[in-house]
C-alpha cells in the first residue's frame, strides 16, 4: 500500500516539531525536576544532544531502503513473516501510546478546564478530530499543521515575553549539586518522551517527503527546535515557580501561564495559552494514529487503510480509559516502565534493523559482483 501523496520539506520539518513537543510540554517540566531539581535544564539540554544521534540513526536506517516506509523495511530487512510480526508489535506499541495521549487531554481538560464534563466524552470529540485528519491524509495533516503553525509561535511569545519580569535567577541555584546519577536519569526521562518515539515518523518519512536534498536536515531541525522550545519552558518554570512548585505540580507549565499578569488587564489567560498544548498534543495523536492504521493496513496488504481509521479509533477510545487507571498509576507507568519500553522501542530495535540491514545489503552487494 503506498500513498501518492508527499510532503514538502517545510511541512515535514513543523511536523516534527510539534511531534517533539507533544504531551512533553505537560510531562517533562515535573518529571525532569523530580530528579534533578534546580538543575533540570542540564539533562533537557544534554538530552537534546541525544535526540540528535537518534534522528542520525533514524536517518541512516531510512537510507537502506528510501522508497520504503517503516513497515516494508522490516519485511525488507528481516523476511516477510518475522517482518510482520515485528511490524504488529509495532503496530500495537502506536495504538497504545495513541491511547496514553489521549488519556493526557482528556485528564487535562477535566480537571483544569472543563471540570464537570466527562472524560469519555473529550476523549470521543478528540479522537474523532483525529480520525477526520488521518482519513483525509498525511498530507492534510501536515498543511493543518503548517497553518497552523503561527497560532503555536504566537501564544509562546506571549507566554515567554508575559512571564520575564517574574523570573527569580536565585531559583537556579544552588549549581551542581544534585549529582551524576539524577542527571543520567533525567536525560533518560527527557529523552524517552521527546526522541525515542521518533521512529514512529519513519511511516513517513523518507518514502512520502519530497525534496531528497533537505528532508534530512528538517529531520534535524525540527527537532531542535522542538527541543529548544521545551527548555525555554522548563527553564521558566524553574525561574518562576521555583524547582518544588515545578516537582509537585500535576502540569506546571498551565500553572506557569496561570502566573501572567500583566498591568492589571492580562491576565487569566491560560486558556488561551493551553491553544500550543492542543495543538501540539493533536499532531502527535495524529501521526501515532497514522501509524497504527497505515502500519496495519500494509501487514493486512490492504489497498487503502481508510476502512480502518473508525474502528481502529473506537479501541484507542476504549484503551484510553483504561490504560492509567488513575493518575498514581499512570506516573508509576511513566517513572518505572516507560523508561525501558521506550529504550527498546525507540532504541534497540532500530539499532538491530540497521546493524541486520547493513549486512543484508552488503550481503546483496556481493552477490551481484
Amino acid at each position: 500500500m503506498h500513498s501518492q501523496m508527499n510532503l514538502s520539506a517545510a511541512q515535514f520539518r513543523i511536523l516534527v516539531f510539534f511531534y517533539s513537543l507533544g504531551d512533553t510540554i505537560l510531562v517533562v517540566p515535573g518529571s525532569l525536576t523530580a530528579d534533578s531539581k534546580q538543575e533540570a535544564w542540564i539533562p533537557a539540554i544534554l538530552g537534546v544532544g541525544v535526540g540528535v544521534f537518534l534522528v542520525w540513526m533514524y536517518i541512516k536506517l531510512s537510507s537502506l531502503y528510501p522508497n520504503k516506509t517503516l513497515m516494508e523495511l522490516n519485511e525488507a530487512i528481516l523476511g516477510k513473516w518475522l517482518g510482520k510480526f515485528v511490524s504488529l508489535l509495532f503496530v500495537a506499541s502506536t495504538l497504545l501510546f495513541c491511547s496514553q495521549v489521549l488519556f493526557y487531554v482528556g485528564s487535562f481538560l477535566t480537571t483544569r478546564i472543563i471540570i464537570q464534563t466527562p472524560m469519555l466524552a473529550v476523549h470521543i470529540l478528540f479522537m474523532g478530530i483525529v480520525i477526520v485528519g488521518v482519513r483525509l491524509g498525511i498530507e492534510t495533516i501536515a498543511r493543518c499543521a503548517e497553518i497552523l503553525f503561527p497560532w503555536f509561535v504566537i501564544p509562546f511569545l506571549i507566554l515567554v515575553f508575559s512571564i520575564f519580569p517574574q523570573i527569580h535567577y536565585e531559583n537556579l541555584q544552588p549549581l551542581l549539586e544534585v549529582g551524576v546519577k539524577p542527571i543520567i536519569r533525567s536525560i533518560l526521562v527527557f529523552t524517552s518522551i521527546t526522541s525515542l518515539t521518533f521512529i514512529v515518523l519513519l511511516t513517513v518519512f523518507p518514502a512520502h517527503v519530497a525534496e531528497p536534498d533537505q528532508r534530512n536536515r528538517a529531520f534535524f531541525t525540527g527537532s531542535l527546535i522542538g527541543g529548544g522550545i521545551m527548555i525555554i519552558i522548563l527553564l521558566l518554570g524553574i525561574l518562576v515557580l521555583g524547582n518544588t512548585y515545578t516537582r509537585i505540580a500535576l502540569y506546571p507549565s498551565y500553572e506557569l501561564a496561570r502566573r501572567i499578569e500583566v498591568a492589571d488587564f492580562l491576565k487569566n489567560i491560560e486558556v488561551i495559552m493551553a491553544i500550543m498544548w492542543f495543538l501540539s498534543l493533536y499532531f502527535k495523536t495524529s501521526l501515532y494514529y497514522y501509524a497504527t492504521v497505515s502500519g496495519l493496513a500494509q501487514i493486512l496488504e490492504l489497498k487503502n487503510y481508510r476502512i480502518l481509521t473508525l474502528p481502529l479509533g473506537i479501541i484507542a477510545v476504549t484503551f484510553s480509559l483504561i490504560v492509567y487507571p488513575s493518575i498514581p498509576y499512570e506516573q508509576t507507568w511513566d517513572r518505572d516502565t516507560w523508561i525501558p519500553y521506550s529504550l527498546l522501542f525507540g532504541l534497540f530495535y532500530p539499532l538491530g534493523l540497521l546493524i541486520v540491514g547493513k549486512i543484508r545489503v552488503k550481503h546483496s552487494a556481493s552477490l551481484s559482483k
